[in-house]
């Protein structure tokens, strides 16, 4: 979302959220994935997951209003760290494992790689990053591992 969202902008996004829910005053997180804003992006779902207070797969006007102020306020180079940081570590432990990594790059890349290809990809990438050896990525050693290319390019969404 590469920057602060105006009132404008977030006005605009509840109306579009007003026209997906259909009256029913909620949208299904799978709904948002046809949003071109979004591209197609795979990790839509866990994204939103996040901000789905109500654990029904659905974000209602409330919910959909605090994601996009949290997206709107990722624009400090440490939130997009941190931000980033929470989509990997998916069971909320405060590391990444290897099987967390492997799960999102398993997202990313789809059928297009197979199995074995990732499974060296989390290898190499424990192997080089994980500097104190425990098999799971800290905070710092996941700062390591991305640069601010990367994390410029992965927060970058059109309006």
């Amino acid at each position: 979302m590469g920057g602060k969202l105006t009132k404008k902008d977030v006005e605009r996004l509840q109306r579009r959220f007003q026209r997906l829910a259909n009256n029913t005053g909620k949208v299904q997180i799978a709904t948002f994935q046809t949003m071109v804003e979004l591209g197609g992006n795979p990790f839509v779902p866990h994204l939103f997951k996040l901000f789905d207070s109500s654990g029904d797969g659905s974000l209602n006007l409330e919910e959909f209003t605090r994601a996009l102020e949290y997206f709107g306020q990722l624009d400090n180079e440490e939130e997009q760290y941190k931000f980033a940081f929470r989509i990997y570590d998916q069971d909320g432990d405060g590391f990444i494992s290897s099987e967390e990594l492997f799960n999102v790059l398993q997202t990313l890349m789809g059928a297009a790689v197979p199995d074995s290809q990732l499974e060296q990809v989390v290898y190499n990438t424990m192997s080089e990053f994980d500097r104190d050896g425990d098999n799971k990525l800290d905070m710092q050693e996941f700062k390591a591992l991305l640069s601010r290319d990367d994390l410029a390019n992965k927060f970058s969404m059109s309006m």
